[in-house]
């Protein structure tokens, strides 16, 4: 079995039944990416929005803790589309 790499995934050279086939196996998506389908598939963007907005003036004695409170304060603020529209959906929500 020959193994190289394309932009969708690992492609394998693989015999199956005597025939020689090419097979893609994509590659495992991003543990952020995962959270980040998570946060949209259960949370309307309001809520992601509202969350993100608490998290802003974290401040803690633990410089680690503010680097990865700040990571997911960004992360929630990708999720819904950027720093506007997070501003714009909080004002909706009265925060």
């Amino acid at each position: 079995m020959k193994r190289s790499r394309s932009a969708a995934g690992k492609v394998y050279d693989v015999e199956v039944h005597g025939k020689k086939r090419r097979v893609t196996v994509p590659e495992d998506p991003k543990p952020e990416d995962v959270l980040a389908d998570a946060l949209r598939e259960n949370l309307s963007p309001h809520a992601v929005a509202a969350i993100a907005a608490y998290l802003q003036p974290v401040r803690t004695m633990d410089a680690e803790v503010v680097r990865q409170v700040t990571w997911f304060r960004e992360l929630l603020t990708t999720v819904v589309g950027g720093e506007d529209e997070m501003n714009r959906l909080c004002e909706e929500v009265g925060l």
